[in-house]
């Protein structure tokens, strides 16, 4: 995958992947060809970043349609591995894969290590659920991506992954937050805390409270713990990777993000924003801001740095309102926030 080395090179690589995409859905996909000639778009429209705003919106609806292989542009043929959503609000949410999908998948997950400052001597003990769920799988492919030593534990039996953090000396530890939290707990109960090696921690899947993570820094003696978000929609984790400066630092060659205006604001709502310059509602709601590149990965162009406000609890964006995924691969909605357009898995 290319490497931008300044903000002009980054956008315009993030166009011409935008045009492929826009190109490949409409001739690859019956349902996105519809979708655009409803819109009144197609492929030559689109000629700047800007030109985002003028393609549909995919919904939950789309993927009902679909089930159980939706909104593919590839042959059937072309996919070798699914994953699925957990299907708390219905049928679950299948996402096929291309073998090019799966090597750009391990090529980000392994930015988000780096940028958590890993090396290939890590040694990193994953905790996360294998299986239909993306987590273990990510975790797993971007960590021998990167180098570093893998040990797929899986989640619970806090017997057995103690004695593996003893005698593998896992530096990194990847799991949920009540996982990491029961871990600590289990390492205090068994007093073995200065026989363990751990230096880092990092989250997925769930929220953990600034509480809760010092109570684990405490426990553990661990230097950082970070957030991984991530979204069956998009692969699954490996998006960015959160750091101790405001904010998530996004992967700018993999993402387009940004906030919609909905049709429905009120004229009241739009007359605040153009007084005092602000997106008042998406403010409101917890949402997502650029803000200048800061922290440990200050200057580097190919990461896009977003803000929670203050009410919008962490760790996960909420309103990264429009979602552009530029190297293939199907972009589906989340189950009540429709996302921008999909697109399909494919190989170059």
């Amino acid at each position: 995958m290319p490497v931008q080395k300044t903000r002009e090179e980054l956008a315009a690589f993030q166009l011409e992947r935008l045009k492929w995409t826009v190109h490949h859905t409409y001739h690859g996909s019956p349902l996105y060809r519809q979708r655009f000639e409803e819109a009144h778009v197609t492929p030559d429209k689109i000629r700047t970043l800007d030109d985002l705003k003028l393609l549909p919106f995919t919904t939950a609806d789309d993927l009902k349609a679909g089930y159980p292989f939706p909104l593919l542009s590839v042959p059937l043929d072309d996919v070798v591995r699914i994953h699925a959503s957990s299907g708390t609000t219905g049928k679950r949410k299948i996402l096929s894969y291309t073998a090019k999908d799966i090597d750009d998948w391990a090529y980000f997950f392994a930015r988000c290590y780096e940028m958590a400052g890993m090396s290939s001597s890590d040694r990193v003990q994953i905790c996360v659920g294998y299986g239909l769920w993306t987590a273990g799988a990510g975790f797993q492919n971007g960590c021998e991506r990167f180098g570093a030593m893998a040990i797929p534990m899986g989640p619970g039996n806090l017997d057995m992954q103690c004695d593996f953090l003893v005698d593998f000396g896992a530096t990194v530890l990847c799991c949920t937050a009540s996982m990491g939290l029961l871990m600590a707990e289990e390492v205090e109960k068994k007093g073995i805390k200065e026989k363990i090696n751990l230096k880092k921690i990092i989250f997925g899947s769930e929220r953990s409270s600034d509480a809760m993570r010092a109570r684990i820094r405490e426990l553990l003696g661990v230097e950082h713990i970070f957030d991984i978000p991530g979204m069956t929609e998009l692969y699954g984790p490996g998006t960015g990777l959160d750091c101790p400066s405001p904010g998530y630092p996004l992967l700018g060659g993999l993402l387009h993000s940004g906030i919609p205006r909905p049709r429905h604001a009120s004229a009241r709502a739009r007359g605040r924003d153009r007084r005092d310059g602000r997106d008042n509602a998406a403010e409101r709601s917890g949402a997502a801001r650029q803000i200048p590149d800061e922290g440990p990965h200050e200057g580097d162009p190919r990461h896009v740095r977003v803000r929670l406000h203050p009410a919008a609890p962490r760790p996960v964006p909420r309103a990264l309102g429009r979602y552009v995924h530029f190297q293939g691969g199907q972009h589906l909605p989340g189950p009540d926030r429709p996302r921008a357009l999909g697109h399909p898995r494919h190989r170059e």
